[in-house]
């Protein structure tokens, strides 16, 4: 008997052909190679613009992040293009993680000493120890005033990764879960709708933490699969919006929880890969290359790395993670049984939307099935986009196009569903038009942003910008 369901193949034999290791270790050490460049050039003073106030970085928090991805590229340093690029690095940052600078911080300010001490600790772990820097760290952790800062649950979870860092750094004991992660949002339901940005970092970070970038990982507070459903709705937003800062970190999850890629994860990694290779860097939203080239030479260099270097580093955390034992993503997007034409429902109901997002290029270059197997991706997709516009009519017939294919057993479906619902009530009250105008501030954060990665996205190169 004929149904109307396509067939796949087996999930395993779709995802036989993993992406390729050396196009990984390239990718992760060229990481590596720009980390050196940031710490030579931006190691001593940050970098500070009068005019683009958000391309500020102060020094501690460069030293802190190129430390943290050190750490986590020592999980695959076996590697022979990997393991003395870590070495070069880590060498350079030594005396910058343990300056005059910031033993200060240390002395002066014992609530906040374990962030000053980031860089140390991460060092410590890689075998550069200094005793004398953990005595002046050793005072403030036992003074008075230690624990005198209110943190979020995820930071909580990171001043617990930290400490045990310090006290074992040649291997973190497997603690029970505590208050930290049964409150943090790894314990609780997204906002998958009207979460902020903010809200998807608490959901990246408390995993790295928790995880420990697979050197020694802890138990995950709730279902593996409830968080995959939930980061998949995340990245749904942030690879819509280009916001591959954000879309790299989400996609951590996959690796860092030892599953296997799903469809969209591994579609997203491949969206990020052909961006990153084309543009030369995986483009950041705070990267203007028009201001950059208005800038003399040496300050545009040190504006690109202070502006770049996050996002960069994100892919690096990501390549690392994916180059663990048995954690690389499919070539090819895993096949899924769904409805023969979900695709193209599905995209119906975002046709005479005139915003084109980069994703939309590679969903053109997939075989039909694999644009099948990707339909509820896309649907949520186009559900976070009409929500956006507070569209409800529109959202009304995505879920209706969902819910007739099948495509509608996932997070961002079921949020939009109980969206409706309350927006039904709520019109008992006041009237609503079929479209609702985006709240303002929001409009303008996301227009801005857009337009920044799409600058990128079309003039960056690494002749552009002065790296070839």
């Amino acid at each position: 008997m004929r149904t109307n369901t396509i067939q796949t193949t087996d999930l395993a034999n779709s995802t036989k052909e993993k992406w390729d290791e050396d196009d990984l270790v390239q990718r992760l050490c060229r990481t590596l190679d720009f980390a050196e460049r940031a710490i030579r050039q931006l190691g001593e003073n940050g970098y500070a613009d009068s005019v683009e106030q958000q391309a500020t970085v102060r020094p501690e928090k460069l030293i802190a992040e190129t430390a943290i991805l050190l750490l986590a590229a020592s999980k695959v340093s076996d590697y022979a293009a990997i393991g003395p690029r870590i070495l070069r690095v880590a060498s350079l940052l030594v005396p910058h993680a343990r300056s005059p600078r910031m033993l200060r911080g240390i002395c002066l300010e014992p609530a906040v000493a374990f962030e000053y001490a980031t860089a140390h600790i991460c060092l410590k772990r890689l075998g550069f120890y200094d005793p004398d820097f953990d005595a002046m760290l050793d005072l403030s952790a036992a003074s008075q005033a230690s624990d005198g800062r209110e943190r979020a649950p995820h930071r909580m979870l990171e001043q617990e990764w930290l400490k045990q860092g310090w006290l074992y750094p040649e291997g973190l004991p497997r603690l029970r879960s505590g208050s930290q992660v049964t409150n943090s949002v790894l314990n609780r339901t997204m906002d998958l709708l009207h979460g902020t940005r903010e809200d998807v970092y608490c959901f990246t970070h408390a995993l790295m933490y928790l995880r420990d970038f697979n050197l020694f990982t802890r138990p995950l507070p709730r279902m593996r699969e409830a968080l995959l459903e939930e980061a998949e709705g995340m990245l749904a937003r942030c690879l819509d919006e280009q916001d591959y800062d954000l879309a790299g970190e989400v996609l951590l999850a996959w690796p860092l929880t030892g599953e296997s890629w799903s469809s969209a994860a591994a579609f997203a990694f491949r969206v990020l890969a052909r961006v990153e290779s084309a543009a030369g860097f995986l483009p950041a939203p705070t990267t203007r290359v028009g201001y950059m080239k208005s800038l003399d030479p040496e300050t545009g260099r040190q504006y690109f790395l202070a502006t770049a270097y996050h996002t960069v580093y994100v892919m690096g955390l990501l390549c690392a993670a994916a180059l663990s034992s048995g954690r690389r993503p499919p070539v090819k997007i895993p096949l899924t049984p769904v409805r023969a034409g979900a695709f193209d429902a599905v995209s119906k109901c975002l046709e005479g939307d005139d915003r084109r997002a980069h994703w939309q290029d590679d969903a053109d270059e997939l075989e039909p099935a694999e644009r099948e197997s990707l339909a509820g991706f896309f649907l949520s997709i186009g559900l976070h986009r009409e929500f956006g516009r507070r569209n409800f009519a529109a959202m009304e017939r995505l879920l209706s196009v969902g819910t007739a294919l099948g495509l509608t057993a996932n997070p961002v479906a079921s949020q939009a569903a109980e969206m409706m619902t309350r927006v039904s009530q709520f019109a008992l009250f006041e009237p609503l038009l079929p479209r609702l105008q985006y709240d303002s501030a929001r409009k303008a954060e996301s227009s801005a942003d857009g337009a920044r990665a799409s600058n990128v996205w079309g003039e960056a190169s690494p002749q552009a910008v002065g790296l070839s």
